[in-house]
C-alpha cells in the first residue's frame, strides 16, 4: 500500500513534469515564432513621422504660407468612466463649440484615440488644460498659415485639414510641396518607455520643395487695392487684374475681387474661390481689335494713315447692320482702331478673308490655354473658321462670337510690347530645397513669332493715339508714355442673346511706350450706370500702370 502510493506521487510528479515539457516545448518551439512576433510588436515601435509642407515666397522672398504647430484635442475613452462621459461632453461643447450629442457619441467609442477637434487655438487648448478632464489629451499638428489674408489668395490657394492642397498653387505643385513621410524605430520596454532609437533602420522625412513665385508682393497689393476700389465706385459685379512682364511672360500680380480670407475660409463660397482671370470666360469686345489691327498691318493689307469711309454710323453688310456709337465719315486707319470704330474695322478686316483672320488669332493665343501653371484654366472659345457663318466676318474682328480669358488678353498686348513674340505666362520663378538648394527654376519660353517688329511699332503707335487722343484718355499719364486699347461688351445671356443692360468694361495696354515694363489687363464685370471701358476701366490701369511703375523705378534706381 505504502509503495502504491510512492507509486502514485511519483507518475504523478513525472506526469506534470513532462505536460510542463511540452507546455514549454508548445510554446517555445511550436509557437516560436507567434509569440516572438508578439514580443517584438511590444517592444519595437515604428513611428512615422511627417515632413515639413513647403513654404511658398513671391519673388523677394517674402513668406506668403508657411507652416505652425497647432494644438488638436483627441480623447482616449477608455479611461474615462462611464458616469463622467456626459459631463465631459456638455463642457466641451461649449469651449469646442461642437454638438453635445456628436461629442458624447465620440466618447462613447471603445477606442484609445479619437480626434475631438483639430488644430484649435493656443487659448482653447489651455482652457481645456485647465479643466483637468481625464482621458482628454492634446497632439501637435502642422497647420497652413498665409502670411497676408486676402492677398494673392487665387494665386496661392489653400489646404484642407489634412494639408492636401485643394486650389492654386497649394494645389498645382501638391505633389511637391507634401514632401515624403519618414519613419522612426523605437525600443520601448514593458511600460511603453522608449529606451533606444535605431537610427540604422529608420528613415527621416523629405520635406516639400518650397516654391517661389514670380509674384511681387508689392505690385499684387497695388492691383487689389486698385481693383476694389474701382469694384465699389462703379458698382460692380467684380474684376479682375493681371500685371506681367511682356519680354519674359512673368506674372507679377494677378488679382480678382471680390476675394477671400486664406486663414478664414467660412464665407469663401465657389464662385468667389474661382480664379476669374484664368477660369471665366467673355466676349472681349473691341480690345480685340488689337489683334484684326495687327493681322491687316502685318500683312501689309493697309496703312496707317489709309483711310476708310465708316458710313456715318450705320452699314449693313453680309446681311447685318453694323453701328458705331458715333457717326463717323471719314477714319484713317489709326483713327479707326483709336476710336473704336465698329464700320472700319470690318472693313479692313475683309481685306484679310476668315481663314487668314483665324490664323492670326490663333498665334496670337487665343483658342488656347496659356500654360500658366495655376489649376482651372480655360482655353476659351475660339469657333475654327470652317465654322464660321457669312456673318461672323463682322462680329469676330471687333470682339464678339469670341471668348477670351484676362489673361489671354494680357499675353496677346505684349506681343505688340516685346516687338512680336508670344511669350508663356508663368508665375513660378523656381523650386529650392529647405536647405536653399535650387531643384529647378524656370525661365522665360517664346512660343512663337507673331508679328513683324515693324508691325510692333507701328501698332505702339495706333495705341498711343488711342490713350493721348481718343477712347483710351482716361488712362493718359503726366509720368509715362502710356498705350492701350478700350473695349466694352454687352455680357452674354446664358438663355440665349445678350442681357442689354449688363456689360463688361476692359482697358488692356502697357508701358512705358518705348521699353515697356509691364502689362496689364482690367476687366470689370457689370458696372452700372457707367460702364464703357473707356471711363471704367481705363483710369484703374492708370493707377495700377504709374504706382507700380514708380515702385519699379524707386528699385532700379
Amino acid at each position: 500500500m505504502y509503495k502504491a502510493r510512492q507509486y502514485f506521487v511519483f507518475f504523478s510528479i513525472m506526469t506534470f513534469i513532462l505536460f510542463l515539457f511540452c507546455r514549454l516545448y508548445y510554446l517555445q518551439v511550436f509557437n516560436f515564432d507567434k509569440f516572438s512576433s508578439l514580443a517584438s510588436e511590444q517592444h519595437n515601435t515604428v513611428v512615422e513621422i511627417m515632413p515639413l509642407r513647403g513654404i511658398i515666397c513671391d519673388r523677394k522672398m517674402e513668406p506668403l504660407a508657411v507652416n505652425l504647430d497647432i494644438p488638436s484635442v483627441y480623447s482616449n475613452s477608455r479611461n474615462i468612466e462611464d458616469k463622467d462621459k456626459e459631463y465631459t461632453a456638455r463642457v466641451l461643447s461649449d469651449v469646442l463649440d461642437i454638438d453635445n450629442d456628436l461629442l458624447l457619441d465620440k466618447l462613447k467609442r471603445d477606442k484609445s484615440f479619437v480626434w475631438l477637434k483639430r488644430k484649435i487655438d493656443n487659448n482653447t487648448a489651455q482652457e481645456i488644460k485647465n479643466l483637468k478632464l481625464k482621458g482628454i489629451h492634446f497632439s501637435n499638428e502642422s497647420k497652413r498659415y498665409y502670411s497676408n489674408d486676402n492677398r494673392a489668395c487665387h494665386v496661392i490657394g489653400f489646404v484642407g485639414m489634412d494639408n492636401e492642397g485643394l486650389e492654386g498653387i497649394e494645389l498645382e505643385f501638391a505633389d511637391k510641396l507634401k514632401g515624403e513621410p519618414g519613419y522612426r524605430h523605437l525600443i520601448r520596454d514593458a511600460k511603453k518607455k522608449t529606451v533606444f532609437f535605431n537610427e540604422k533602420d529608420s528613415l527621416p522625412p523629405q520635406n516639400g520643395y518650397n516654391i517661389v513665385l514670380t509674384i511681387d508682393s508689392v505690385v499684387q497689393y497695388i492691383a487689389g487695392e486698385e481693383l476694389k476700389l474701382a469694384v465699389g465706385q462703379f458698382n460692380a459685379a467684380g474684376g479682375s487684374v493681371v500685371v506681367m512682364e511682356p519680354f519674359s511672360g512673368r506674372i507679377l500680380a494677378l488679382a480678382n475681387y471680390p476675394d477671400y480670407n486664406l486663414n478664414d475660409l467660412k464665407t469663401a463660397s465657389q464662385d468667389i474661390v474661382k480664379n476669374k482671370a484664368i477660369a471665366s470666360v467673355y466676349e472681349p469686345g473691341s480690345v480685340f481689335k488689337i489683334v484684326t489691327a495687327s493681322a491687316v498691318l502685318n500683312e501689309a493689307l493697309v496703312n496707317l494713315d489709309d483711310e476708310f469711309f465708316c458710313e456715318n454710323g450705320c452699314y449693313k453688310t453680309r446681311g447685318r447692320v453694323l453701328h458705331d456709337v458715333h457717326g463717323y465719315k471719314t477714319l484713317t486707319f489709326r483713327e479707326v482702331i483709336g476710336k473704336s470704330s465698329n464700320i472700319g474695322t470690318v472693313k479692313a478686316a475683309s481685306k484679310l478673308g476668315s481663314a487668314k483672320l483665324y490664323s492670326y488669332i490663333e498665334r496670337f493665343g487665343f483658342g488656347e490655354k496659356t500654360g500658366v501653371t495655376l489649376p482651372g484654366e480655360v482655353s476659351g472659345i475660339s469657333r475654327p473658321f470652317s465654322q464660321w457663318s457669312r456673318s461672323d466676318m463682322t462680329t469676330i474682328p471687333i470682339g464678339q462670337g469670341i471668348a477670351v480669358t484676362p489673361i489671354q488678353l494680357v499675353n496677346a498686348v505684349s506681343v505688340i510690347a516685346n516687338g512680336g513674340y508670344l511669350m508663356k505666362p508663368y508665375i513660378v520663378e523656381k523650386m529650392t530645397t529647405w536647405d536653399n538648394g535650387l531643384y529647378r527654376a524656370y525661365k522665360p519660353v517664346a512660343l512663337r513669332h507673331v508679328i513683324s517688329r515693324e508691325t510692333s511699332q507701328k501698332m505702339k503707335d495706333v495705341l498711343r493715339y488711342v490713350v493721348t487722343s481718343a477712347t483710351g484718355r482716361r488712362a493718359a499719364s503726366d509720368l509715362y508714355e502710356m498705350c492701350g486699347k478700350t473695349g466694352t461688351a454687352q455680357m452674354v445671356n446664358p438663355e440665349g442673346g445678350y442681357y442689354k443692360n449688363k456689360h463688361d468694361a476692359t482697358f488692356v495696354g502697357f508701358a512705358p511706350m518705348d521699353k515697356p515694363l509691364i502689362s496689364v489687363v482690367v476687366t470689370i464685370y457689370d458696372p452700372h450706370p457707367i460702364y464703357s471701358g473707356g471711363k471704367v476701366a481705363a483710369p484703374v490701369f492708370k493707377n495700377i500702370a504709374e504706382r507700380v511703375l514708380q515702385y519699379i523705378n524707386s528699385n532700379n534706381g
